[in-house]
């Protein structure tokens, strides 16, 4: 897969189901290995799917070694199938199983892990039960990693647009007490300060939350 053509300098992107936790697709007896594309991908539904609520451009300034701004490049980002598969298999659950599950996601180094973790935020934040009320009352995302921090910052940031949906935690625990309270949709924020506000969530004891965290296995 790729969003832009550029003869010889063209990037290609792997989009494919995996095999038994490699590479390339499974064998299938009496169907291409490829069948998944047409026949799940770019359907109508999926395909509109994935405009609206996935494709978007990411944007990075590039500077010079004074940390001088030289300009901004912008690329297409299209879901890998891998990521695509995850955000929506955790979504349908949801809906049919409602809160208070667990689940554990595997993304091997280098897979996209950070737009995942974006996009699965967004989607959480946006599902509604059939009396239109927000099933969770915030997504709050915490990574330990301040470099991933940034980045995964400026991924949310990017896909959503609406003034106060978003709120990164920069400043202390405070702030994050507060974001929670005040019901943000989004609220990144690092391992570090979250701790100090676990009490305050046991206060808040008729709200729901989705908590995503980045590297679990790791802290």
């Amino acid at each position: 897969m790729t969003t832009e053509l550029k003869a010889e300098h063209t990037k290609f992107l792997p989009f494919n189901l995996g095999n038994q936790g490699g590479k390339g697709n499974p064998t299938c007896e009496d169907n291409y290995r490829t069948y998944y594309l047409w026949e799940n991908v770019l359907q109508q539904d999926s395909l509109l799917d994935i405009i609206f609520k996935f494709i978007y451009i990411k944007k990075d300034d590039i500077k010079d070694s004074n940390g001088e701004l030289l300009y901004q490049r912008k690329t297409l980002i299209f879901p890998r199938y891998h990521q695509l598969d995850v955000v929506r298999r955790i979504e349908e659950d949801v809906r049919k199983v409602s809160v208070g599950q667990n689940y554990l996601i595997q993304h091997s180094a280098g897979s996209g892990k950070t737009n995942s973790i974006s996009w699965l935020a967004h989607r959480l934040s946006k599902m509604h039960t059939q009396d239109n009320k927000a099933i969770f009352d915030s997504v709050i995302v915490i990574t330990d990693r301040r470099v991933l921090d940034k980045q995964l910052q400026d991924a949310v940031y990017q896909l959503e647009h609406k003034a106060g949906t978003v709120e990164r935690i920069d400043k202390d625990s405070t702030q994050l007490a507060q974001a929670i309270q005040s019901s943000t949709r989004i609220v990144i924020t690092t391992l570090q300060k979250f701790p100090y506000v676990l009490d305050k969530l046991a206060r808040l004891s008729n709200k729901q939350y989705a908590i995503v965290i980045d590297e679990a296995h790791s802290s």
